[in-house]
């Protein structure tokens, strides 16, 4: 999970010192792939250990909102992508 959750953000950083928008946005789309291998880490957590359900959960609901972000991101990049 940490190696995901780190994926994410490397690929945001990488994303931001690319020169163009079609490089930006493949960045963004390797960034959203971690946030979606993340969410099903946590899932997985969830039932393995039950006991984990209700951190898991809203673990979940806050990757699922950084997938959402992600997309818009790629859908508007920024003027200076």
């Amino acid at each position: 999970m940490v190696r995901a959750a780190c994926s994410i953000t490397s690929n945001i950083a990488e994303a931001c010192g690319r020169g163009t928008v079609q490089e930006f946005r493949q960045f963004i789309i390797y960034a959203r792939a971690s946030a979606h291998e993340l969410r099903s880490q946590i899932q997985v957590a969830a039932l393995v250990e039950p006991t984990l359900c209700r951190p898991c959960r809203s673990l979940e609901s806050r990757v699922t909102l950084v997938i959402k972000m992600l997309g818009r991101l790629h859908a508007h990049p920024p003027p200076d992508a």
